[in-house]
């Protein structure tokens, strides 16, 4: 399992919390407030215990999905990053192979054909090191050593033959271009599981905003100052900079 931020287990915990704390004091803030409206209502009124229950578990099972979406995404985005190291490093691995092929190419040509003959193989110029770079001038110069062929032995017996070696050529840019290719999709598999992450975040923080501050409000309705203060949201809890306190048994106010 793929290890979650910090920021994220922050949310997931202070989210825990004021679930736990609306499905365990749901009864009796319900029953607090349903006694406060027959009072203000009378008999008439709709807002029995019964109806503050249904909002404040309705709350609670809002915000529960949306952290269990929050937690998936995260996951997934987690799991996302520990894939690219592998793959970028075999990228890398190749890139520094074809890299040195072509730079022993070059040594190989001027050697048996002169330095002259290095600008008509397009090899006159640096290697490049960047990936994509690399294979097009890999392609460039395969394409060049197969328009322009030549076979020759040197006075010391070593041969040197354009065809070989735009075989050669072609056949490390098949596995870097391969290469280049897996990487190029765990980019957008990244990118893609970041957007879903991002939203699924967006989500989460309306929700939890929304049913932190309609316990809050209702808590303190009901009597229950201290349990509202700690189920109050704020921007450290948002941010997931602060998991929130332990929310326990809260006596009303002054009882």
């Amino acid at each position: 399992m793929s290890k979650l931020s910090e920021q994220v287990q922050n949310q997931i915990r202070v989210s825990e919390k004021v679930i736990a704390s609306a499905r365990t004091h749901v009864g009796k803030v319900a029953a607090a407030l349903a006694e406060q409206s027959l009072k203000v209502q009378g008999q008439a009124t709709k807002a029995t215990a019964e109806a503050f229950e249904a909002v404040i578990l309705a709350s609670a099972d809002g915000l529960e999905k949306a952290t269990a979406d929050l937690h998936e995404k995260e996951q997934v985005l987690a799991a996302e990053k520990a894939d690219d190291g592998p793959v970028r490093a075999a990228r890398d691995n190749v890139t520094n192979s074809v890299a040195g092929l072509v730079m022993l190419l070059r040594s190989t040509v001027e050697d048996h054909l002169g330095s002259a003959a290095l600008a008509t193989y397009g090899l006159g110029g640096e290697t490049p090191r960047v990936p994509a770079k690399l294979l097009n001038h890999v392609q460039n110069v395969a394409q060049l050593l197969e328009q322009n062929p030549v076979q020759i032995t040197s006075t010391l017996g070593t041969s040197f033959d354009t065809n070989t070696a735009a075989k050669a050529l072609k056949a490390k840019a098949a596995e870097l271009g391969g290469h280049i290719k897996d990487d190029d999709r765990e980019a957008r598999e990244l990118e893609t599981a970041l957007a879903n992450r991002d939203r699924a975040a967006a989500a989460w923080s309306d929700a939890y905003q929304g049913t932190a501050a309609t316990l809050e409000g209702l808590y303190r309705q009901a009597g229950w100052k201290e349990l509202a203060e700690k189920v109050r949201p704020t921007q450290r809890k948002l941010r997931g900079e602060d998991a929130g306190v332990d929310v326990g048994e809260a006596p009303p106010a002054g009882g």
